[in-house]
């Protein structure tokens, strides 16, 4: 074989196997990307897997999901109502709320600032103008000031939204 056709050969051995590597799957079932972030959601381990009534505890208070439009949370303008309640499950009226949506694999938030307003009593407020503008996995932080305190506390859901 002369020198240039086996550098051809060579070369082109080189891309099928390159092509192969790139295009192949692992056995493991890995749905990371190269910085070991997963891809998909349905892989995710992160997330919060919503379901109407979740909710999660602070030190002092319980932060519940009541409804959600859409449900599951997705791409786009989504609305809330949530509950907030003491740890003996006592509503909490007049706390002030505040909600942060954050996207931890790109390090970004949402342009849009979510409003959030009472929603008549039993500790319940709502949420609107919550914005995902991707899909991915989306850490959403309440924060919450009970009445009498000057102090926040955080609770964090994470919903992983498919494209």
């Amino acid at each position: 074989m002369s020198a240039p056709l086996a550098c051809v050969a060579l070369l082109t051995l080189v891309g099928l196997l390159t092509l192969g590597a790139a295009c192949s799957s692992s056995s493991e079932g890995d749905s990371t990307s190269s910085g070991g972030v997963p891809t998909s959601c349905d892989q995710d381990n992160r997330k919060d897997v919503y379901a109407q009534g979740m909710s999660k505890q602070g030190t002092s208070f319980t932060v519940r999901v009541l409804d959600a439009t859409p449900a599951p949370p997705a791409k786009g303008t989504n609305t809330m109502t949530i509950q907030i309640v003491d740890l003996a499950g006592a509503p909490i009226d007049d706390a002030v709320v505040g909600v942060t949506p954050f996207m931890p694999d790109h390090a970004h938030g949402s342009a849009v600032k979510p409003v959030v307003t009472p929603a008549g009593s039993d500790g319940k407020y709502a949420v609107t103008s919550l914005y995902y503008p991707m899909a991915g996995l989306w850490r959403v932080t309440f924060s919450v000031t009970l009445p009498g305190s000057s102090a926040a506390q955080d609770v964090a859901f994470q919903f992983c939204l498919d494209g």
